[in-house]
């Protein structure tokens, strides 16, 4: 069993005892209650309505923080944080949630939602990876597997850079949409020739998003390089990526200068290794 953290006060200054404001309290309430004020809430994106559809599908109250809100005139209350989940739980037919209460002026509500959505720690890719494989999710044991298969690791803390090695895979939310679109079979196939290509899978940077994206985009979306994984692999040892990414400034900064619209940097590099692959294969334009 991993051992267990306990909450510290030696972990920061300890500070001046500060103003405490009203005490919040805990109760459930009726959604239909409850408001988004357009004042200093986000407004609902399509993004945002994606996030909200995801959040109802996997309902659960044990992935269910309170909804922190303040007291408004007309017996309502104004949503400071959870206007997502709320509208999820709406969506499955619930008509309560809990509630943290505080009672706030309208300037502090604002600036109570500018600190808990800008000042909270951001989880990482790799932090939600691990949670996910603690949890036995089956998104972060497939990963898991395709790591394995490909003789890479998919790492589950984050590092520093100098400590980085081959075959750490860190682009966690990358890969996981990759195996989601092509699947577990092609995305192995296509990091095992990464792995395996000299000069390329045996070097660190080559595992940053910058070339691991370009590179196994290409790989996978070509199944006649999956179906000759030698020939990719002698294509892959062959090729300049100094070169390549040199082209790709090149390219970007000419469109620049002609006011065009460049292609994104990663698209860019994927279509001309792609492309290397195809000449190198005898089947150029092929997918």
């Amino acid at each position: 069993m991993a051992e267990l953290r306990t909450i510290t006060a030696d972990l920061v200054k300890a500070v001046p005892a500060p103003a405490l404001g009203a005490a919040p309290m805990l109760q459930w309430i009726d959604i239909a209650h409850l408001r988004a004020d357009p004042r200093y809430q986000r407004d609902l994106r399509p993004d945002n309505v994606r996030a909200i559809q995801r959040i109802a599908e996997s309902f659960d109250w044990s992935k269910f923080s309170a909804v922190h809100v303040a007291p408004i005139e007309g017996g309502l209350f104004a949503i400071i944080d959870g206007q997502h989940r709320t509208h999820a739980a709406l969506a499955c037919g619930l008509e309560k949630v809990p509630c943290l209460v505080t009672h706030m002026t309208l300037k502090q509500q604002a600036s109570a939602f500018a600190a808990i959505n800008g000042l909270a720690t951001r989880v990482t890719p790799v932090q939600i990876f691990r949670a996910a494989l603690a949890a036995e999710e089956a998104w972060a044991l497939k990963l898991l597997e395709v790591c394995e298969k490909a003789d890479c690791k998919a790492v589950t803390y984050n590092t520093s850079s100098v400590n980085k090695r081959p075959g750490d895979v860190f682009c966690i939310t990358y890969l996981r949409t990759l195996i989601e679109r092509r699947g577990t079979e092609t995305t192995t196939l296509a990091l095992t020739i990464l792995r395996k290509t000299e000069g390329v899978g045996d070097k660190v940077e080559f595992y940053a998003y910058a070339l691991f994206r370009p590179i196994l985009e290409a790989l996978a979306s070509r199944p006649h390089a999956l179906k000759n994984p030698q020939a990719a692999i002698d294509l892959l040892e062959l090729f300049n990526f100094d070169k390549f990414e040199r082209d790709v400034s090149a390219q970007i900064l000419d469109a620049r200068r002609k006011g065009e619209k460049a292609i994104g940097r990663v698209e860019l590099m994927e279509a001309v290794i792609g492309t290397a692959l195809d000449r190198g294969l005898n089947m150029t334009g092929a997918r």
